[in-house]
């Protein structure tokens, strides 16, 4: 197979691997306080970049059809992971013994902000926006750092 072809499915196995993980992990995986852990493959878009639109597919699809937040949802949680997986990507190359951890907190940081407001605008709760940016950082937090458990590993495995 070709590169491009094989990148090409690579990006659609990680989206639909993602979308998956969404649909059967439906109660943590939506909300202020959410436990995503279809988000762990964002940290391979630190050294992949083709798992970049994997991780943004993934995330609209999701969002689309089981989000239950309508368009500004879709619109705003894929630009959220979208911005924190560029990010990561973009800081690649800064590592602190072998480990991304700069790379997974922008992943961090932009859905923490970007679903924080999204959700106070939402939900009509602009007076809840930081705790709802502590909720959402909380859980994504934890996801990579779990994530980060099996990073090397992860790597090694998808080339």
């Amino acid at each position: 197979m070709k590169e491009k072809e094989t990148e090409l499915l690579k990006t659609a196995m990680m989206a639909a691997i993602y979308t998956v993980l969404c649909i059967l992990l439906q109660p943590i995986s939506f909300g202020p306080l959410q436990f995503r852990l279809s988000e762990i493959l964002c940290l391979l878009c630190i050294d992949h970049k083709w798992a970049l639109w994997g991780a943004i597919l993934g995330c609209f699809l999701s969002n689309t059809f089981f989000g239950g937040l309508g368009v500004i949802d879709i619109v705003f949680g894929t630009l959220a992971t979208a911005v924190g997986c560029i990010l990561a990507y973009q800081l690649r190359h800064i590592r602190f013994k072998g480990y991304p951890i700069l790379s997974a907190m922008m992943i961090v940081l932009a859905n923490a902000i970007i679903i924080g407001i999204e959700l106070g605008f939402i939900l009509n709760t602009k007076d809840l926006i930081g705790l709802y940016m502590l909720q959402v950082g909380t859980g994504e937090f934890a996801v990579l750092a779990l994530g980060m458990l099996f990073y090397k590993h992860l790597t090694k495995l998808i080339r």
